[in-house]
């Protein structure tokens, strides 16, 4: 998936919540902003329990607390003062991890949140001290003056998503960006030029981003393999499903890899399977790498004959053996050193190579039984001295 698209689900909601505050009327936004938002909050609470996102869970409890206390007070500007302190919230769950909501980790996050939400909670409960909070200068007007934010606003904010970035940086998950698009929905709602109910109605679209986030970082967890990065079995299941006309199935063994395991560990094997993983994913001919099982993988060739496909699949074959990756000496530092040192006494250089067979279905044919064709053309590059293709 590209950049654009990983980033997508989370833009399209925000981008039409800031169509509708343009083109809607406030009785329209009240309308949709008052019948939806506890089912919102809701069915995020509860995908964020089913599927152990703690931090989601607390992001969107705040949120909703949020959301009712400034509906309630209307007339105050509490959601321009509170809104830098629940990007701030975001931005630190952003750098821990997910775990059950009830785990020692889920209830550590919500304790946090209750003392970082609880202080400014007590100060704001007086309506001088959000006025106080809103004027409050901590650098020359003319440098923020142009954004419209309360500088203590925008401080807050600007500290959130700087972590909440950092944590897209690190983890690249679909949580963490969603948190991104939530804050920008919150900042967005925080605005003074945004009145009620539109801040109402952004503070939901934060909502609904973290519950399209959940779910796709469960879509996510079922239909991509974690080790390798290739799509999983169930996507390989499901895609096998949808083919039909001409096609050819290849499958591929890592030659020799009980011996890897065996001679340098489960920790090197990994290392072959990821990079065995990432030369399949770069068959030409529009071929499709998943993993089979153990060190078997498989590669789809949607509307290629099996004459064509051979020909991306030695040029995978050789692409796989002629990569390399260093094997870790025991006594080999973390950091690089100022003076080189020898190949023995650092690491070595480890290859691998593969064994392809490939079948091509005929007209009638299950994509099971052209995988069984794949899988005996297999055996015969492997009998035949490994590291070829065969069909």
């Amino acid at each position: 998936m590209s950049t654009l698209g990983r980033w997508a689900p989370g833009a399209i909601p925000l981008g039409v919540a800031l169509v509708a505050l343009l083109a809607a009327s406030p009785e329209v936004l009240g309308e949709i902003a008052g019948q939806y938002r506890w089912v919102v909050y809701g069915l995020t609470a509860l995908l964020a329990w089913t599927f152990h996102r703690s931090r989601v869970f607390v992001a969107v409890f705040w949120m909703a607390v949020l959301d009712s206390v400034v509906s309630q007070a209307p007339e105050t500007d509490l959601m321009g003062s509170a809104g830098g302190v629940a990007v701030l919230l975001l931005g630190l769950l952003a750098l821990s991890r997910d775990r059950g909501v009830t785990s020692r980790t889920g209830i550590g996050q919500v304790g946090a949140s209750l003392v970082l939400v609880g202080i400014p909670a007590l100060l704001f409960a007086d309506s001088v001290n959000v006025d106080a909070f809103a004027l409050l200068t901590l650098l020359p007007a003319r440098i923020t003056a142009w954004t419209g934010f309360p500088q203590a606003t925008l401080l807050l904010g600007g500290l959130g998503l700087v972590a909440s970035v950092w944590a897209v940086y690190r983890w690249k998950g679909p949580v963490e960006r969603g948190v991104v698009w939530g804050q920008f929905a919150v900042l967005a709602a925080a605005h003074p030029a945004v009145v009620p109910p539109g801040d109402s109605l952004l503070l939901v679209t934060a909502g609904l981003v973290l519950a399209v986030a959940v779910l796709e970082n469960s879509y996510a967890m079922a239909y991509r393999d974690e080790l390798t990065g290739l799509p999983a079995r169930r996507a390989l299941l499901r895609d096998l499903d949808t083919l039909g006309g001409s096609y050819t199935l290849a499958m591929v063994d890592v030659d020799h890899f009980k011996k890897f395991n065996d001679r340098h560990g489960h920790d090197v094997g990994d290392q072959v399977l990821r990079l065995v993983a990432g030369r399949l994913a770069r068959t030409g001919g529009g071929g499709r790498a998943y993993p089979y099982g153990g060190e078997e993988f498989t590669i789809v060739f949607d509307g290629l004959s099996k004459d064509e496909a051979l020909l991306h699949l030695e040029e995978t074959r050789k692409a796989v053996r002629t990569a390399t990756f260093s094997l870790r000496g025991w006594n080999r530092p973390y950091r690089k050193p100022a003076t080189p040192r020898s190949a023995s006494d650092s690491s070595r250089k480890l290859s691998v190579t593969v064994s392809l067979g490939a079948s091509e279905a005929t007209q009638g044919d299950l994509p099971e039984a052209v995988l069984k064709r794949a899988d005996k053309a297999l055996y015969r590059a492997k009998k035949a001295g490994r590291d070829r293709v065969s069909g």
